[in-house]
């Protein structure tokens, strides 16, 4: 069906953007171009998504045993580069001069340790690793034009950081009236920095704002601000710990408080993982926010390996916290 067709027409079957990496074309193994032409037994070496390459085998046919990779005759070599240079990070991939040329492939770009197919639509940022597959000049003009300085990124750029901690804590600070409530309400510490950090790293790019951090420093801030905040959920709370137990309804409440907590996750878990698809690590990220619960994301990134769980974190914290902070008046003043 697409035998003498341009391989664009591939990818505008799909939907979803698809990346051909390497290409057995008239005997020559090639980082193919939207405009080469399909040829029959061509090979294709194709990046997508499971749900893709399934739709990839009835559009051109049956996986083939032929290894590109592992290919003696080929002069294409695979290397991953690294985004140092500031400059590029302002704009699309699509938008570098540079990166217009037809001996090199990006393959992967892989952020926060979740890997994606690059396109031209993406904002790179300071810290990306993008996987390439070409020449040793493509490869060369990729890595000078990405900066691929491991060096730069060993020191943090912590300016972002300390200002979104400071918009973070007035805007936590600032009063929000809502009709039928008799007095304002505040997101808080915790709401106001988050809110204004997904802010800035959505649109921090448009400021010339780098929040780049290094993983060593992201990893002590992360695990000091978990310390710090069990250290003072302990210290409000154990006071009253002696109290609860004195009166025999502690072990009612402790009960009751694992009911409330478990019931609503498992379910919630159920329905993620059978009718959403989600995986397990992007599950956990949501439980945690749900609950908005610290310690938890902490537990579900270290065993994730990644930063997987903090994007689903990220993404239902905000708007459980608002949540949370509304209907607890409304309870109030419901029961009042």
């Amino acid at each position: 069906m697409l035998i003498g067709q341009p391989l664009i027409k591939l990818f505008e079957m799909l939907k979803e953007r698809i990346i051909v990496s390497r290409m057995l074309h008239e005997g020559e193994i090639i980082t193919p171009t939207p405009e080469t032409v399909l040829a029959e037994n061509d090979v294709l070496l194709i990046v997508a998504t499971k749900k893709e390459a399934e739709q990839l085998k009835l559009i051109v046919g049956s996986y083939s045993d032929i290894n590109l990779k592992a290919s003696t005759e080929s002069n294409l070599i695979s290397r991953t580069i690294y985004v140092t240079k500031k400059s590029v990070t302002h704009k699309r991939l699509g938008d570098l001069p540079e990166l217009f040329q037809q001996n090199f492939t990006m393959t992967r770009l892989s952020r926060a340790g979740i890997e994606m197919v690059p396109h031209g639509d993406i904002y790179l940022q300071l810290g990306d690793s993008i996987k390439v597959v070409g020449t040793e000049e493509g490869v060369k003009i990729v890595s000078e034009a990405l900066g691929n300085s491991l060096k730069k990124l060993e020191v943090p750029d912590l300016a972002p950081i300390f200002i979104g901690i400071v918009l973070g804590v007035i805007l936590g600070s600032i009063p929000f009236h809502f009709p039928g409530m008799p007095v304002a309400i505040k997101i808080g510490m915790a709401g106001g920095p988050l809110i204004v950090a997904l802010m800035l790293s959505r649109f921090g790019n448009k400021f010339y704002l780098n929040n780049y951090t290094t993983n060593s420093a992201n990893l002590m801030i992360r695990e000091l601000g978990i310390c710090l905040f069990l250290a003072s959920v302990g210290l409000s709370s154990g006071k009253n710990l002696s109290v609860a137990f004195s009166d025999g309804r502690g072990f009612i409440w402790m009960l009751m408080g694992i009911a409330i907590t478990i019931i609503p996750l498992v379910i919630t878990g159920i329905i993620a993982k059978k009718y959403f698809k989600k995986t397990y690590f992007e599950i956990c990220g949501l439980l945690a926010g749900a609950s908005t619960d610290p310690p938890a994301l902490a537990f579900a990134t270290k065993l994730a390996g990644s930063d997987i769980p903090s994007v689903t974190y990220a993404t239902v914290y905000p708007v459980t916290m608002i949540l949370r902070i509304v209907a607890a008046q409304l309870l109030i003043l419901l029961f009042s």
